[in-house]
C-alpha cells in the first residue's frame, strides 16, 4: 500500500524521461525547484519539531506560556544596537529598548562628558523578527512558484512534441524493421505539421509556425522574472531593511552592514542582522499597579540553521538570474538569427550543406526550427539524417507539385528558387 501511494507522486517529479524543455528551463524545473524542495522539507521539520526557542529572564510568567508569547506575538532587537561595540551589549542588538541615549562618563582629564537633551533624541527603535514564522511555508512556495512555468509550458502546447521525443528514444533500441517504421511515422508527423507551415499565408499561418517558439520564450521569461521577484520580495520578509537581503551574501564574509558605523568598533555582521540568535521579548499583562511589563532575552536557535539556507538560496538566486538572462538571450538570437542555427544542425546531424535543407530550415518558421533542434537533441545523427533528407525530399516534392498546378507552364525542377533567408 505505502509502495502504491508513492507511485502516485511519480508524475509530480521534475525529471522526466522524455522532455521537450531544454537544459536551461531544466535548471529551474529540476534544480531550483528540487533545492526548494529539500530546504523546505527540512525547515519544516525544523520548525515542528524540538525546542524552537527558549527563554530566561521571565519571573512573573510560566516558561512555557513565555516561549509560546514570544514566538506567537515576535521578538525584537534594537536597531542602535548594532552600532555598539562588543564590550557594551550581550549580543548583537540586544539592549534595553528605553536605555538612555547618552550616559556621562568621565575623561582622563577629571571632567564629564557632556550629554545633550533626552528631549531632542528620538526613542530606539524596535525591529521585530517575524519571519521565522514563515520559512518553511517560503521555500514550499518558491518551489511551486519554479515549477509553474512547465506547467504553462506543457499547457500551450509543448507536451505535444512529447509523442515525438518518445519514439525517437525507441528507435535507438530498436531494430532495423522497427527503426524504419519509426522513421516513417516520425517524417509524416512532421510532414504534416512543416506543410502547413511552408505553404500556409496570412497571420494565422504566421502564427501557428511561430507559435512554439513564442510559448517557450514565454516560459524562459518567465522563469527570469520568478527568479527577480523572489529575490527582490525575499527582502521584504525581514524588517530591518530588504537592502540588508540584496547584498547577504555579499557580505557575508565580514563587511559591515553601515554606512554610519565605525568599522572598527562595530561587531555586528549581516548574518547578525538578518539572522538573529539572541532576542529580547516583552509581555505585558494586568497587574495590581495596572499594566505591567516584563522583559527576557530568548536564543533562537532555528537561525543558525536558517543564516546557512538563506545564504545558500542567495547564492543560487543569483547563479539563476544569470543563467536565465543568458537562456532568453540565446532564445532571442535563435529566432532572428537563425543561420547559426542552421549550421548547429548541420554540425549536429552530420549533413552536407545543400540548398534543399536550407530552403526548408528557413522557411518552416522559428517554431519549426525549435522541432527540428528537438530532433537533433534526441536522435543519433545517422537516423537524424535519414529522417530529414526523407523530410525534404517529400516538401520539395509537395512544392512543385503546387507550383506546377498554379503554373502548368513551368514544369521544369526551377519551379522553386531556394530562399536561404530565413521567414519567421
Amino acid at each position: 500500500m505505502v509502495i502504491e501511494l508513492l507511485a502516485g507522486f511519480k508524475g509530480l517529479s521534475p525529471f522526466k524521461d522524455a522532455t521537450v524543455d531544454d537544459s536551461w528551463d531544466q535548471i529551474n524545473r529540476c534544480y531550483v525547484f528540487l533545492a526548494m524542495v529539500l530546504m523546505g522539507a527540512v525547515t519544516t521539520m525544523r520548525q515542528f519539531s524540538g525546542t524552537l526557542i527558549a527563554c530566561d529572564g521571565f519571573t512573573k510568567f510560566h516558561a512555557q506560556f513565555a516561549e509560546d508569547y514570544c514566538w506567537s506575538i515576535g521578538m525584537y532587537t534594537v536597531r542602535e544596537a548594532y552600532d555598539l561595540p562588543a564590550s557594551m551589549v550581550p549580543y548583537p542588538g540586544v539592549i534595553p529598548w528605553n536605555v538612555p541615549a547618552c550616559v556621562p562618563r568621565r575623561l582622563k582629564n577629571g571632567s564629564m562628558t557632556k550629554c545633550g537633551s533626552e528631549k531632542d533624541v528620538l526613542p530606539a527603535d524596535k525591529v521585530f523578527h517575524l519571519w521565522y514564522q514563515w520559512a518553511s511555508f517560503y521555500f514550499w512556495i518558491v518551489a511551486i512558484l519554479y515549477y509553474t512555468p512547465y506547467i504553462m509550458f506543457k499547457q500551450l502546447g509543448g507536451a505535444e512534441y512529447k509523442p515525438l521525443i518518445k519514439l525517437l528514444s525507441l528507435a535507438s533500441s530498436s531494430r532495423e524493421q522497427q527503426m524504419k517504421e519509426i522513421q516513417e511515422r516520425v517524417v509524416n508527423w512532421l510532414f504534416f505539421r512543416f506543410k502547413s507551415y511552408i505553404f500556409g499565408k496570412g497571420y494565422y499561418a504566421w502564427l501557428r509556425k511561430n507559435s512554439f517558439s513564442l510559448v517557450i520564450g514565454i516560459t524562459k521569461l518567465s522563469y527570469l522574472l520568478i527568479t527577480i521577484l523572489v529575490f527582490y520580495f525575499t527582502g521584504y520578509m525581514f524588517e530591518y531593511d530588504r537592502n540588508t537581503w540584496y547584498r547577504y551574501g555579499a557580505d557575508w564574509y565580514g563587511t559591515r552592514f553601515s554606512s554610519y558605523m565605525n568599522v572598527n568598533d562595530s561587531i555586528t555582521l549581516t548574518k547578525d542582522i538578518l539572522f538573529p540568535k539572541m532576542v529580547a521579548c516583552e509581555i505585558k499583562r494586568w497587574g495590581p499597579s495596572g499594566v505591567e511589563v516584563e522583559t527576557a532575552q530568548c536564543v533562537l536557535a532555528p537561525n543558525v540553521l536558517y543564516q546557512y539556507l538563506f545564504l545558500f538560496t542567495w547564492y543560487l538566486l543569483m547563479a539563476v538570474f544569470f543563467a536565465n538572462l543568458i537562456s532568453c538571450f540565446l532564445h532571442i538570437s535563435e529566432m532572428f538569427f537563425s543561420n547559426g542555427t542552421y549550421n548547429r544542425m548541420i554540425d549536429q546531424g552530420m549533413l552536407p550543406d545543400k540548398p534543399s535543407y536550407r530552403y526548408v530550415f528557413m522557411n518552416i518558421g522559428a517554431g519549426g526550427r525549435e522541432i527540428v533542434q528537438i530532433l537533433t537533441d534526441n536522435s543519433n545523427p545517422l537516423l537524424f539524417s535519414k529522417i530529414f533528407d526523407e523530410l525534404t525530399s517529400l516538401l520539395i516534392t509537395t512544392s512543385k507539385n503546387s507550383a506546377f498546378v498554379e503554373n502548368p507552364a513551368r514544369t521544369d525542377s526551377s519551379v522553386i528558387e531556394f530562399d536561404s533567408s530565413p521567414s519567421l
